[in-house]
Formats: C-alpha cells, structure tokens, sequence
C-alpha cells in the first residue's frame, strides 16, 4: 500500500509539474514552431480563456493560459511537491475540514464577482495568487480521492 502512495504521488507530480510545463512552453515554442506552439495552445484553450490582457508574458510572448490559471496549476504543483513533508501533520486536519476547498476559493470567487460587476479589475499578481491559494488546498483532497479508489482494487 505504501509503494502505491509513493506511486501516486509520484505520478500525480509529474503530470501536475508537466501541465505546468506546458505553460511556459507555448511561448518558447513560438519561437521555433509555429505549428507546434499552437497545437499547445489549443490543448489549453478548453480550460483557459486565454485572454491577452490577463495573461502573463515570457520573452513578449504570452503564455498559455491567463495569470489566474497560472497561479492555479503552479499552486496543485507546488503543493503536491510538499505533500510528503507536511501530510503527517496537516493531512487528518485538512481532510476533516472539506469546507477549506469552498473558502480558499472564496477570494477567488470575489475578485471574479467585482471584476463582471465593474468595481474591480485586480492587476495579474491578485488573480495567481487567488487562484494558488484555492488549489494549494486541493492535492490533499486529490490524494485521499486516490486513497479511496485505490482502496477497493486491493
């Protein structure tokens, strides 16, 4: 059981880090190969807006999602970098406490709310970092999902 833990994460760090990696290599790609740059941006366009204005740039060219969905995935990813280190003490505390999914996406949700009702548009940085503190949360609920359906097959 404890070799598919490891498994898990280990699995789950790769795919969450090169989902992360694909961020950045949208715009990398631009410089090389148009068609291949664009096939990453069509993958991430179901997922993202992609909206030029809240998006981030790397060498004048933006990435491939918006600064929100950046902050996302580099929150799962660094987050599930660190789950080994601090699940012993967090893990029974968090995984008790579902609610902490729908309140750290409460000042997400908020800048969303202000920004379509014309009182706020909040610069780059306030969108990642709403967005990294939602799904820091969310690798301790992904990992006890895994727990739960890998339980059954044993």
């Amino acid at each position: 059981m404890k070799a598919l833990k490891w498994a898990g994460w280990i699995i789950t760090s790769l795919i969450s880090g090169l989902i992360l990696g694909g961020i950045f290599l949208g715009p990398w790609l631009e410089t090389r190969s148009s068609a291949l740059a664009s096939l990453v941006y069509t993958l991430y366009s179901p997922f993202c807006h992609q909206h030029p204005l809240r998006s981030y740039y790397l060498a004048g060219r933006q990435l491939t999602v918006c600064s929100r969905c950046t902050g996302i995935y580099a929150g799962f990813f660094l987050s599930t970098l660190l789950y080994p280190f601090w699940w012993k003490r967090l893990k029974n505390w968090i995984e008790a406490r579902p609610v902490l999914i729908v309140a750290s996406a409460l000042p997400m949700g908020l800048d969303v709310l202000l920004f379509i009702l014309g009182l706020w548009n909040s610069p780059l940085f306030i969108k990642s970092l709403t967005g990294f503190i939602w799904s820091g949360w969310l690798p301790f609920f992904w990992f006890k999902a895994l727990k739960e359906l890998i339980r059954p097959a044993l």
